[in-house]
């Protein structure tokens, strides 16, 4: 009925048309509704595919550290370990990182060690059979879904020598025992404090045997002049001066009471800055032999958590075919193989150039990062702590630093790795 009362009526051909539109209308509806699901699944997948390819790159990375590559950068055999060991250290980590719930495939890992000291590794990650819900009425069925990134080690050592300075690190959770520049085996600096570049040959895998630099008896402190040797001879460690224990700490239920014994069983956020021209640490001199002596003793027993510290075997390290074998001493993994331990730690280089000044003012040019096979108190009157390692890696950092912010990579290695893509 119209507002005149006479009534109106649809012929069939209209109503049929209302209906094909509406018709339309819902088709279209669904398409689109089909294309923003699948378009979302889509990019949620993509993302998950960046971050499981950058964790890649990121393990891949850190296998040229544990391989040595770094500190022998011109080894071939060594270079090929390190390939080895990055593709087999990614494709392990795959199925923790799935991408719509499935594990991706390792494409490609890409190693680039044109530049020495500093190698690169590029990873590309895919999953081809990602389902689709929707687009499969139009015949789409699976979609590729690809990503790729690009991770760095980067050893100071070699990039002053390449580019004219160096970009300078500040690794934390550094332990507070300064070794003199000089390689027990070779006497030779481990690095040049000029260029930054090792100096010492075949360190990879050597046994050190460090001891405590101070060993005056009775209550004497450390001062250079109560050092048996000033400069300390190769193998000789002397207290760094630290400051008052940060809250932050992560520490052992073992830890002790004063800062410096804390800082070798912590993680102690106190930054070492590396390299330059002037000094950047100092030497404890109020520290008394016999404090020197127990809190170091106490404090690395209590850091490789002896009697029951993990224990290596450097024999593949050494000849550059294989990781270090790390066997696990405690937890749920004891008795097994690890790639990681507590009894790995980097002590700060210092300059032994000259005699350690009565300011106690030194110089840090590099780091050693060792695994600590054990520790033990040794001679009489007096006696002193004795430290058994082996040789990881070695960074020297020169004189010349660039300029900008210093590379961290985490904080906790002297040989941080970064994604760079």
């Amino acid at each position: 009925m119209n507002n005149r009362g006479i009534e109106i009526r649809r012929r069939p051909a209209e109503r049929g048309q209302t209906i094909v539109l509406v018709a339309v209308a819902l088709v279209s509806l669904l398409g689109m509704a089909a294309l923003a699901i699948d378009v979302t699944t889509m990019y949620v997948a993509r993302g998950e595919m960046q971050r499981a390819a950058d964790a890649a790159a990121l393990a891949g990375a850190k296998a040229f550290v544990d391989s040595g590559v770094t500190t022998d950068p011109t080894n071939v055999t060594r270079q090929g370990l390190a390939q080895t060991m990055a593709t087999s250290v990614i494709n392990s980590i795959l199925t923790q990182n799935n991408v719509s719930g499935a594990a991706p495939v390792l494409v490609a890992a890409t190693p680039d060690f044109t530049r020495p000291g500093n190698p690169q590794i590029s990873v590309t990650l895919q999953r081809t059979n990602l389902p689709t819900f929707f687009a499969r009425i139009w015949g789409t069925k699976l979609v590729t879904v690809t990503a790729s990134a690009v991770a760095e080690a980067y050893n100071a050592s070699s990039s002053q020598n390449s580019t004219g300075n160096y970009v300078p690190i500040t690794p934390k959770c550094v332990k507070p025992l300064l070794i003199a520049n000089k390689d027990p085996a070779s006497t030779l600096q481990f690095v040049d404090p000029a260029t930054g570049l090792g100096v010492a040959p075949n360190v990879i895998g050597e046994a050190l045997t460090l001891s405590q630099g101070c060993i005056k008896a009775g209550g004497g402190t450390c001062q250079p002049a109560n050092l048996p040797k000033n400069p300390p001879d190769p193998g000789m460690f002397v207290a760094a001066a630290i400051p008052s224990p940060n809250p932050n700490n992560l520490c052992p239920a073992c830890q002790g009471a004063t800062a410096f014994e804390q800082s070798i069983e912590c993680c102690d956020f106190n930054a070492y800055s590396c390299g330059g021209t002037t000094s950047n640490a100092n030497v404890d001199l109020g520290i008394s032999h016999g404090q020197f002596r127990n809190r170091t003793n106490n404090g690395v027993q209590c850091l490789i958590s002896k009697p029951s510290q993990d224990t290596l075997d450097p024999t593949n390290l050494t000849a550059g075919t294989g990781p270090a074998s790390i066997t696990a001493g405690s937890g749920p993994q004891s008795g097994n193989l690890v790639t990681t331990s507590n009894s790995i730690a980097s002590l700060p280089i210092i300059d032994t150039t000259n005699p350690i000044p009565v300011t106690g003012q030194v110089r840090v040019v590099g780091f050693l990062q060792v695994f600590i096979d054990d520790v033990s108190v040794v001679g009489g009157g007096p006696t002193n702590t004795q430290i058994q390692a082996h040789v990881l890696n070695v960074v020297g950092c020169g004189n010349n630093p660039g300029a900008g912010a210093p590379v961290s990579g985490g904080g906790m290695s002297p040989i941080p790795v970064r994604l760079i893509h």
